[in-house]
């Protein structure tokens, strides 16, 4: 068994390459966006530029999972980033403009389908049995790389020489994210961490998702995570500026509370999250992204009705000086920022735990393949909700949508009242350390 001490200096490449990959993508994306949005067609641009996004991962996904598998997580994470690095590079050196984006942003998407599962499939092989520590681990790299690009690089270098700047700048990040990554693959091949897939087929894994519930349950959490996430940011915008009526100052508490939420999560499951409480941290998140998303469209409604009627001391003026719906928004808001991070990360420790280390990459890229797809339609969905009928029925409808998938991951429970359940096989195998 390797010692986990001889796994710092490649847990250390793992790292620097997630932060400094995760900044190039953001400062690349806000190249192409910005060039999308200030063509004549900027709307068809922007859109393409996410259907791109889509069609390559729903395309792509699932081979590059078992090419990653296949060659072993640390060579399929070398591999995508020198693929991420080239297509960077080599969108300035091309034709340019707004036409080109789509394909650009198809080609990143594609070459990303090796590289991000083989990012999650190194959890497993690097961090030992901390697997909720490392997976917060990198999502708050990724919260970094991601506030280092838009808050600090994107402005700088459009100000020194506009989207071609941002490009290049993306180009250095990327380069140096392939580096580390190909010393990460260095490392792990002489401790000898990786054992590479060797004749298994898909039906292996998705038989994996057939016979263990919290894969499944996983699936729910993380796809529902991704619509919520997704939907509120949809319906945000409206919700501040015609339900809050909140200028700059209120826009910033309500979104500060959700990034202190998100900060929660994220110490939460680096301190205790493990294999054992994933099911229960699963559950409890998407109970709370349920009561968040039904309270932020009629919960201040119900309080307003409650001050009105009571008229006792000062809860009388409480509408006035401080605002029902701020009451409810700020509290809600940091109660899902913390349930998404926890679904997510609790989701993400429950497959890396559950999976075969020889199926890593193949269930986290069927996973993303199927959240993509629960995803897409009720997104378009939403965004036509949102202009239509505004942003609370929109919540009102993803809250309802998670206290159904709520009710789908108790099913279990309720039923064994019910039928007492047989004896089943333990749906978390014990991690089995590469010698």
């Amino acid at each position: 068994m390797v010692d986990r001490n001889a796994k710092l200096p490649a847990l250390s490449l793992f790292a620097l390459a997630k932060f400094t990959a995760q900044a190039g993508q953001n400062l690349f994306f806000a190249a192409l966006l910005v060039t999308a949005g200030t063509s004549d067609h900027a709307a068809a641009g922007l859109s393409s530029f996410f259907v791109a996004m889509l069609l390559a991962s729903l395309a792509f996904g699932m081979p590059g999972g078992a090419l990653a598998d296949r060659i072993g997580p640390s060579r399929g994470f070398a591999l995508g980033g020198l693929a991420r690095a080239a297509v960077i590079l080599a969108w300035p050196l091309g034709p340019g403009g707004a036409v080109a984006v789509p394909a650009v942003v198809f080609a990143y998407s594609a070459v990303s389908q090796v590289y991000s599962p083989s990012e999650m499939a190194l959890v497993r092989i690097l961090g030992g049995r901390r697997h909720g520590a490392v997976h917060s681990l990198l999502l708050t790299l990724q919260f970094a790389g991601q506030g280092l690009a838009v808050a600090a690089l994107a402005p700088f270098l459009w100000w020194l020489g506009g989207t071609a700047a941002m490009a290049a700048g993306a180009a250095v990040l990327a380069g140096l994210a392939a580096v580390f990554a190909c010393g990460l693959a260095v490392a792990t091949a002489r401790l000898r961490l990786e054992r590479p897939a060797r004749g298994s087929a898909f039906r292996d894994t998705l038989r994996f998702f057939r016979r263990h519930t919290v894969a499944r349950e996983a699936v729910i959490a993380l796809a529902l995570t991704s619509m919520v996430v997704q939907g509120s940011i949809v319906a945000l915008p409206l919700y501040l500026r015609n339900d809050l009526a909140a200028g700059s100052l209120g826009a910033a508490a309500v979104i500060g509370a959700a990034g202190l939420g998100v900060g929660a999560g994220l110490l939460a499951a680096a301190l205790r999250l493990g294999p054992g409480s994933a099911g229960a941290a699963i559950r409890a998140a998407v109970l709370a992204m349920a009561v968040g998303t039904v309270a932020l469209a009629s919960l201040d409604y119900g309080l307003r009705a409650a001050l009105e009627l009571t008229e006792v001391g000062p809860l009388v003026n409480l509408d006035l000086s401080l605002g029902a719906s701020f009451a409810v928004a700020v509290p809600v808001a940091f109660l899902l920022g913390l349930a998404a991070c926890l679904a997510l990360l609790a989701g993400r420790t429950a497959l890396t735990a559950a999976a075969p280390v020889a199926h890593q990459s193949r269930v986290f890229a069927v996973q993303a393949v199927l959240t993509d797809a629960f995803v897409v339609l009720p997104l378009v969905l939403f965004g036509i909700g949102v202009e239509v009928a505004g942003a609370r029925p929109v919540l009102a409808v993803m809250g309802g949508v998670a206290g159904f998938a709520f009710l789908v991951l108790e099913g279990r429970v309720v039923i064994g009242w019910l039928h007492p359940p047989g004896h089943e096989p333990a749906p978390l195998p014990v991690p089995v350390e590469p010698r």
